[in-house]
């Protein structure tokens, strides 16, 4: 025993200590991403647990045979990118769904923030598509979050 097995070891050491170390760092990453992961994921939840939408006041205008309506957020969360919600219109079993061109938004209450939904704010929202005098239609909006909400009218009554 002699210099060639203390080099053998230290080469042996040394392997060992740079695969820990890989191991180390690694496993860091991992639990960074899980973490950040979670913490997206929880706050997600968050969002989606204090954000709540109320349809109210829907209104057929007979002169132009369009439908408008109002959104107010009864939520405690703040919405905005309305181009990312989903605007459906359910009429004779046929569910339709309305594209930027088929529906305009205007804030009808706009306190705090332009162009943001707050808490106690509204919107309206005129659908720009013509309907009849006594459709029976189902108007469903749903936000950016995935939260719904929905009600039914009958044009004209």
């Amino acid at each position: 025993m002699g210099l060639d097995t203390i080099i053998v070891a230290f080469f042996v050491i040394g392997t060992v200590l740079v695969v820990a170390g890989t191991l180390t760092m690694g496993t860091n990453t991992l639990v960074e991403s899980s973490y950040h992961g979670y913490v997206s994921a929880h706050q997600t939840m968050m969002d989606r647990l204090q954000t709540r939408i109320e349809i109210r006041n829907i209104v057929f205008n007979v002169s132009t045979n369009h439908t408008s309506f109002t959104v107010a957020n009864t939520g405690e969360t703040k919405l905005s990118n309305f181009d990312l919600w989903d605007i459906l219109l359910i009429k004779d079993g046929q569910v339709s769904y309305l594209n930027e061109s088929q529906y305009s938004v205007t804030p009808d209450i706009d306190i705090l923030n332009p162009g943001i939904l707050d808490p106690h704010e509204s919107i309206n929202i005129e659908l720009l598509i013509d309907l009849d005098s006594n459709d029976s239609f189902i108007v469903k909006i749903i936000t950016e979050n995935g939260i719904v909400s929905s009600a039914e009218h009958e044009a004209g009554v």
